[in-house]
C-alpha cells in the first residue's frame, strides 16, 4: 500500500510541474485545464 500512495504522489507532482512547465513556457493557461482533466480521469479509472 505504501508503494501504492507512493507512487501516486510521484504521478501528481509530475503532473503538476507538468502543468506549470507548459502553461508558463506556452502561455497557455487556458488549454493546459486538460492536463488535470486527463489526471482526474486516470486516477478515477486506477481506483
Amino acid at each position: 500500500m505504501a508503494k501504492k500512495r507512493t507512487m501516486n504522489w510521484i504521478i501528481a507532482i509530475i503532473v503538476a510541474v507538468g502543468y506549470l512547465t507548459i502553461s508558463i513556457v506556452l502561455d497557455a493557461w487556458t488549454y493546459s485545464w486538460l492536463i488535470w482533466v486527463i489526471y482526474a480521469v486516470y486516477r478515477f479509472v486506477a481506483k
